[in-house]
């Protein structure tokens, strides 16, 4: 049974914290090699407070790679260190947006017309990539409807279980929200009687999971702390509707704590 977010997460980092000590580019670090993080993709946003996420960030990329975006000028407004990995200032080499709304229309065709396929992926990874500073982390992901469910697996590369992991999770569930949000769109159309298709869960692979040193103490301290209850789920609306998922998204990037539209901040 796939875990929210919090409870994946903390399960990552205990076991990363007695992972293997390397240096690539000459950085300590723990890692552990192929790690496979599951979890439910209705409840993709971390809640650990120690872990202090900036939601308007979280809501700002996703809504930046489903809006096939590739400039430093869609993304930098909600992040003040993103600039430095792009080579001209003005683009980023590996950014997943265009590669994912390139491939789209090929995974939802894919999977109307043959709704067992194992052939609905996309990749991101770019071939022989020459010296950059943005190398994407993401090789590919595939998508496995079964049983009403979408199920997408990740395949990383690398996997920065501190900084990056935290808002992987929460682009790849809204990418596969996305999905979803189409065949339900083509569903409907078909009147064809069948049932709405939700996100079911994440499978991220890692080739590399790993820590660096200076977020040893911070990871530690998240563990030691209490385990926030199960988050809300993702409103269906998300799911059902494409324009209503990047109108969601693109509002998400302008709230505050206490916004309604922060579903994962509701009270039972």
């Amino acid at each position: 049974m796939a875990d929210d977010l919090n409870r994946a997460w903390l399960q990552a980092l205990a076991d990363v914290l007695h992972g293997d000590p390397v240096a690539p580019r000459g950085q300590p670090t723990l890692e552990r090699l192929h790690r496979t993080l599951t979890v439910d993709m209705r409840r993709p946003v971390l809640t650990v407070p120690s872990r202090k996420l900036s939601y308007q960030f979280m809501a700002a990329e996703a809504f930046w790679i489903l809006s096939g975006d590739d400039t430093v000028a869609g993304i930098a407004p909600w992040n003040k260190e993103i600039r430095k990995f792009s080579d001209d200032g003005q683009t980023f080499f590996g950014s997943y947006g265009p590669k994912v709304v390139g491939q789209l229309p090929y995974v939802v065709e894919k999977l109307l017309s043959d709704p067992d396929s194992r052939q609905a992926g996309l990749t991101i990874w770019r071939e022989s990539p020459p010296a950059t500073k943005d190398v994407p982390c993401t090789v590919a992901l595939f998508f496995s409807l079964r049983g009403e469910k979408l199920h997408t697996h990740a395949f990383m590369r690398s996997s920065d279980q501190w900084l990056g992991i935290v808002y992987d999770v929460f682009n790849f569930a809204m990418i596969s929200h996305a999905v979803c949000a189409r065949l339900n769109h083509a569903r409907l159309r078909a009147d064809c009687g069948a049932s709405l298709v939700q996100p079911g869960t994440l499978y991220l692979t890692a080739a590399s999971a790993h820590l660096y040193q200076q977020h040893w103490a911070a990871a530690r301290l998240a563990l030691s702390s209490q385990v926030p209850a199960l988050s809300e789920t993702t409103p269906a609306e998300l799911f059902l509707n494409e324009a209503t998922l990047m109108n969601t998204l693109k509002a998400l990037r302008d709230s505050k704590r206490g916004d309604p539209l922060r579903w994962w901040e509701a009270q039972p």
